[in-house]
Order: structure tokens, then C-alpha cells, then sequence
């Protein structure tokens, strides 16, 4: 009986622990480092080396647009890529999500759990910049929200440590609620 592995559902060849299919793991890893690559590319834009302090909450909606979409989305595309003998099949990227195990598979869960999770953090994040775009309280609910999912949630899914997952979960979506909240109360 084989010990429980983090790279559990990865291809591998059937005569060694080496992964058939490097690619999909490459792609997890080099994707985010290439789209990463574009705030670089758009700070050489006269005028977008700081953000004043009513320009926080689009600042910190737009890291975790990128972690959400980009980095996250590369990393669950590089793990179906992984998963497969043949690499991604990218005319069928889908077919084979029902066979996901292991590492490929908590890529693609907590990747969709951030996707789930967005529209409540966009929409907080939307009435706070529209109603009080520098209130400190709010923002540091909507940054321990992207902090606790980019930082927290996700390694501990990846790593399959179910606890940490969970209280981060909590946690995060906690701050989501209390902002939508306060703004309720009419925080300014």
C-alpha cells in the first residue's frame, strides 16, 4: 500500500515516481509568473507609481482579480494537464474534470471555491469604494478577506490541511459579511 502523497493524482510513469506529463505542472507554475509580469508591464504608465488612499480598495480588488482568475485558473489548468497521460486536451479541456484525484483535483477545488467566493467580496468591495472609500476598518476587512484566501486558504487546500482551510474560509468570508455589514449600518 503506497503512502499518501501531495503529488497523488498527478500522471506518473508506471516504472518510476517521475510525472509523465511535466507540462501541466510547468504550466501551473509558469502561468502566474508570466501573468504576474503585467502590473510590472503597466507600472512603466506615467503616474502609476502609487495609490493614493482612495484608490486602496480597486488596488486590492485588482490582486485578487489576479489571484482569483489568473494565477489560481493557470494553477487548476496545469493540474488537468498533469492528471492526463496525453497533457491537457485543449479542444476538450473539460472532459476529464470527473476523474480528478489528488493534487490536480484540490488545484481545480480551491481555484472554483475562490471563483465562488468573488462575487460576494466584488460587491463589498464595490459599496465600500462607492460609499467610503477610505474608511480604514473597511479595508482592512476586504484585505484580510484577499490575505486570508490568497495566503491561507488556498496553501492549506493544496497542502490538504482541512482545519487551517476551513477557519480561513470562515474567516474570510466573516470579513466580506462584516463589511456588507457596516455599510448596512451606514459607515462612511
Amino acid at each position: 500500500m503506497s503512502s499518501k502523497s501531495f503529488f497523488d493524482g498527478v500522471t506518473r510513469s508506471p516504472t518510476s515516481s517521475h510525472s509523465v506529463n511535466p507540462q501541466g505542472l510547468l504550466t501551473a507554475a509558469v502561468g502566474p509568473v508570466f501573468l504576474a509580469a503585467i502590473p510590472t508591464l503597466l507600472s512603466i504608465i506615467p503616474g502609476s507609481d502609487s495609490i493614493s488612499k482612495d484608490r486602496v480598495i480597486p488596488a486590492l480588488s485588482a490582486f485578487y482579480i489576479f489571484w482569483t482568475f489568473a494565477a489560481t485558473g493557470a494553477a487548476s489548468v496545469g493540474g488537468l494537464g498533469a492528471s492526463r497521460k496525453e497533457g491537457l486536451d485543449n479542444n476538450h479541456p473539460r472532459k476529464d474534470i470527473n476523474n480528478l484525484t489528488g493534487l490536480p483535483l484540490r488545484l481545480r477545488s480551491a481555484h472554483y471555491n475562490l471563483m465562488e467566493m468573488f462575487p460576494g467580496f466584488a460587491l463589498a468591495a464595490a459599496l465600500a469604494q462607492v460609499s467610503a472609500p477610505t474608511n480604514q476598518n473597511l479595508i482592512n476587512l476586504l484585505g484580510l478577506h484577499g490575505l486570508l484566501k490568497s495566503f491561507v486558504y488556498y496553501p492549506a487546500y493544496l497542502l490538504d490541511i482541512a482545519p487551517v482551510r476551513s477557519l480561513a474560509h470562515l474567516g474570510a468570508t466573516a470579513s466580506v459579511i462584516n463589511v456588507a455589514w457596516l455599510l448596512a449600518l451606514g459607515v462612511k
